[in-house]
């Protein structure tokens, strides 16, 4: 009997696109997060988290980035 898969393979794989450009990882977190299989939830959810974890560790970065920038200006 063929299984019934509700949800992309390899999911890691997802994860890190989710990860990488966010607004794939926000339209499979809403699109799988209304299926109705728990799997299928909690791979929406992860997505999700993915996609804002990467979005935060963007501004984080950009942030830094600026100090660094403005530090180095500064030291001139």
């Amino acid at each position: 009997m063929a299984e019934n898969k509700t949800t992309l393979e390899p999911r890691w794989l997802w994860y890190a696109i989710s990860f990488i450009l966010p607004v794939v990882g926000i339209l499979l977190g809403i699109i799988y997060r209304r299926k109705e299989a728990p799997e299928s939830k909690e791979f929406g959810k992860r997505t999700t988290i993915a996609a804002i974890v990467g979005v935060v560790a963007c501004l984080t970065f950009y942030v830094v980035w600026l100090f660094v920038l403005g530090a180095a200006e500064w030291m001139k």
